[in-house]
C-alpha cells in the first residue's frame, strides 16, 4: 500500500485526534483483512476499513443519532482531507520546475 521509506504524516482536523500514518500500520490493516479474507486486494480492504468504522459508529447506543451522523460526516471529510493531502504531495513531487532542461546531450557525429 506505501513505501516503506515512507515518513509518517500527522493530520489535526477539529475534534478528530492527532494520528500518525505510516506504512508499517497499513501493511497491519491489510494483513489482519487478508487472514479475514485472504483474496481481499486493497479496494476490498478500504471497503472494511469503511465497514468497521460504520459499525463502530453504529454500535454507539449512548450517544444520540444526530451526533452519530455529525461524527460520520466529520470521519468521512476527514478521509477527504487525508486524501486531498496525499494526491497534493503526490502531484508536488512529479512536476518538474519550469525554466529547466533535463536529458543527455550527445555530441553530433563528425
Amino acid at each position: 500500500m506505501a513505501d516503506s521509506a515512507e515518513q509518517p504524516h500527522h493530520f489535526q482536523e477539529d475534534s478528530v485526534a492527532d494520528i500518525q500514518l505510516s506504512s508499517q500500520l497499513f501493511q497491519d490493516i491489510q494483513q489482519a483483512v487478508q487472514r479475514q479474507d485472504p483474496n481481499a486486494d486493497q479496494a476490498v480492504v478500504m471497503q472494511y476499513l469503511a465497514a468497521v468504522m460504520g459499525y463502530m459508529l453504529g454500535s454507539e447506543r449512548n450517544t444520540p443519532a444526530d451526533e452519530r451522523d455529525a461524527l460520520m460526516d466529520e470521519l468521512c471529510g476527514f478521509a477527504r482531507h487525508v486524501y486531498g493531502d496525499l494526491a497534493q504531495r503526490q502531484q508536488q513531487q512529479t512536476q518538474r520546475p519550469t525554466g529547466q532542461a533535463f536529458g543527455y546531450w550527445v555530441p553530433p557525429d563528425k
